[in-house]
């Protein structure tokens, strides 16, 4: 081989080595172009946004609206979101750039003492609010300290609006209800959403109550956060310090206008602690159309502290219990439609019936008694006696005619669901459990008292009256009417709607007839108590016997109307697991709610 081909082959490799690094380079401009500027969104099969994840390494953000809709009364009077003025801290450097007499003066505007708030701001990794250090909440500022507090001009603190989801105080917890992480629950519902990235497994959803049934309306569109940049040393970053980032959507978050009224709904809850009511429920219905004016429940709970093991977050107002005697209302309405029993025919009540062991509750007897009669003084001889005329399947019928079987909450199409139910986790009435045998007879004298296998819920037993204050023609109580945007322009309209029953509905004579029997029970009957109310009042009176675990507990139950000449709100309320010991609670609780409604001189426009 020749010097000359030599040369040429050793140029030809060196021709290629040069061409290869070339390509390299350019390969790597290539992919550097790609990263910086072509895709920085999404430059891997990873998904990983670049500029995203460089921005997050020098931004501290912390969110002060969750950007969630908010739940008002009738009168526009929240229920959830209250803005309050709060200090946010952010953590510029590790010595918070802060001497000794700003502490002091910031000390003195807080409240608090200088080793307190240093504590606070040397632990400080991300920004935070002053009061949530030990998990508790954001301390609300006064005007004029959040005018003192911009006199200093620090830069390491500032003064935001921020959102108090559940305000110290707030009424209606249960059936507000809460929001939480639940990943399984988002996965569920809002996959699509989820894959498109409107929302993440972290996000807090509904977890109970008008949070959890109306969340596909309340969730928003976005977060309003505080973010301070700094570089790696902590220190702000010149144009880009405290910025609001907000979405902007002038209709967004929603408003969820409810049919409650709140300063009823407080004075009521405040009662119910007054007279030391451990466990129970409140419902007060319009009789006009039966939309929920107050639903209370006890014992009380804080939604930022959920206990999901405990039930004291669960609205009781909704769930089913042993009525014990208002029962006896069914079994009056099938007797008196069926014309089983003349009006003047009586029942002799000795104390007990001789059979099943079935006793009166007055044990020496109350002697002959009508029906009416044994109605106002809930005499358990005569309506064992009634029993026996009636079949399991006619007191199914009477008992569905008055909707205390079914959920009887509204139920109905919106544009966002073909069917969709305001109460959350509402459960059905009761008549006999899956194995017990309908024509025993002890069973059936056991059931015609509210006993045994008989449930019903609050709401249930409010909206039995309602439906007898409109002549056996019932509604679906609702507790929302409308969802509004921002702007006040409707969204949603959920309109009053009747209660069908495919049982259909009692006459309307028979309906006259327990309304003024339920006067009888209140001058002449259990209800005496109720004789000194504001209002002359009418009603019926319950308790049913229960057993929990090994010890006998009681029920106290009052469901009735007022006034009674024009006749505004039918109300229930029901004491849970009392001693059978325990002074009658039910009866007070009505009065004092009643007084209250008395008081207020409410109008029924909404």
């Amino acid at each position: 081989m020749s010097e000359n081909q030599l040369s040429s082959m050793e140029k030809r490799r060196m021709f290629l080595m040069l061409f290869l690094i070339l390509l390299i380079f350019a390969c790597l401009f290539g992919k550097l172009f790609w990263i910086q500027i072509a895709a920085t969104e999404s430059y891997s099969s990873r998904g990983i946004n670049l500029v995203k994840n460089s921005v997050i390494q020098r931004q501290r953000a912390l969110v002060l609206e969750s950007g969630r809709g908010e739940i008002l009364d009738r009168n526009l009077q929240p229920l959830t979101g209250k803005i309050v003025n709060a200090l946010v801290a952010f953590p510029i450097n590790s010595e918070f750039a802060m001497n000794g007499g700003e502490v002091s003066q910031l000390a003195r505007v807080l409240k608090t003492n200088r080793e307190s708030w240093i504590a606070f701001a040397r632990n400080l990794k991300e920004p935070q609010v002053w009061g949530t250090q030990d998990g508790g909440k954001a301390v609300s500022l006064s005007s004029q300290q959040v005018k003192e507090i911009d006199g200093l001009g620090l830069a390491s603190i500032k003064v935001v609006e921020m959102e108090d989801r559940y305000p110290t105080g707030m009424t209606a917890r249960q059936l507000v209800g809460f929001i939480g992480q639940n990943p399984d629950r988002v996965m569920q519902i809002y996959g699509s959403d989820l894959e498109k990235g409107r929302v993440a497994l972290t996000s807090k959803i509904g977890g109970a109550g008008l949070e959890k049934s109306f969340d596909s309306w309340l969730r928003g569109v976005g977060e309003t956060s505080i973010s301070y940049f700094t570089d790696a040393g902590k220190r702000p970053l010149a144009g880009l310090d405290a910025r609001m980032i907000a979405p902007d959507n002038s209709y967004y978050p929603v408003k969820l206008i409810t049919t409650l009224d709140s300063d009823v709904q407080q004075q009521i809850e405040a009662l119910m602690d007054k007279l030391h009511i451990r466990e129970g429920a409140a419902v007060v219905q319009e009789a006009s159309d039966g939309d929920v004016l107050a639903m209370a429940s006890r014992p009380n709970y804080s939604p930022l502290q959920v206990d999901l093991a405990s039930n004291n977050w669960s609205n009781y107002a909704i769930k089913a219990t042993a009525p014990g005697s208002i029962f006896k209302t069914i079994v009056a309405a099938a007797a008196l439609d069926e014309k089983l029993v003349n009006p003047t025919e009586t029942f002799n009540c000795e104390g007990a019936l001789g059979k099943y062991g079935f006793t009166c509750w007055r044990r020496d007897g109350h002697g002959p008694l009508t029906l009416e009669e044994g109605y106002a003084q809930s005499c358990n001889i005569v309506f064992a006696n009634v029993m026996q005329r009636l079949t399991a399947a006619q007191l199914e019928t009477y008992a569905n005619k008055l909707g205390v079987l079914n959920e009887v909450g509204w139920t109905g199409k919106t544009d966002m669901r073909d069917v969709f139910e305001q109460f959350d986790s509402e459960e059905k009435g009761q008549l006999f459990a899956a194995h017990t045998p309908e024509t025993d007879e002890g069973v059936l004298m056991q059931t015609a008292i509210g006993q045994r296998d008989v449930r019903m819920t609050p709401l249930q037993a409010s909206n039995m009256v309602v439906t007898l204050l409109n002549e056996g023609k019932g509604f679906t109580p609702r507790v929302v009417q409308e969802i509004q945007y921002q702007t006040g322009r409707q969204m949603e309209a959920f309109p009053v709607k009747r209660l069908n029953s495919d049982a259909g509905s009692i006459s309307a004579t028979t309906s006259r007839t327990l309304l003024s029997w339920m006067r009888e029970v209140v001058t002449e009957g259990t209800g005496q108590g109720l004789q000194g109310a504001k209002w002359k009042l009418a009603g019926k009176s319950g308790t049913a016997q229960i057993q929990n675990g090994k010890q006998e507990k009681v029920n106290q139950w009052f469901i009735g109307y007022g006034p009674v000449e024009t006749p505004q709100y039918a109300v229930s309320v029901v004491i849970k697991n009392t001693d059978p010991t325990e002074s009658n609670k039910a009866i007070p609780l009505f009065k004092g709610i009643m007084d209250i409604l008395a008081s207020q001189g409410l109008s029924n426009s909404k």
